[in-house]
């Protein structure tokens, strides 16, 4: 596959009119009836995700300090969605 250039994505813009897709999913799967609006907060995805400067991290320092404890992210994510299925946010 060819390299390219990353293609961004302005958050906030492309779920603007998503409302109504919202509310069929959620009459169409039973889902709780969390307002559109606070489904998400897009602004705060565009920060994190739209970064335009290098982002360097690392968990030495933390660990340095006694935070030793790590989290299996793929563990976490499947507990979360059997959690936000149970609630009904998700289908």
């Amino acid at each position: 596959m060819p390299l390219a250039e990353p293609q961004t994505l302005n958050l906030s813009a492309y779920m603007a009119d998503k409302g109504p897709l919202w509310e069929r999913m959620t009459a169409k799967y039973g889902l709780a009836p969390v307002p559109y609006e606070h489904v998400a907060a897009w602004g705060f995805g565009d920060f994190i995700f739209r970064c335009d400067w290098d982002v360097i991290t690392s968990t030495t320092k933390i660990r340095q300090a006694g935070f030793h404890d790590v989290v299996d992210s793929t563990a976490m994510f499947l507990r979360l969605f059997d959690e936000f299925r149970a609630r009904k946010a998700i289908p």
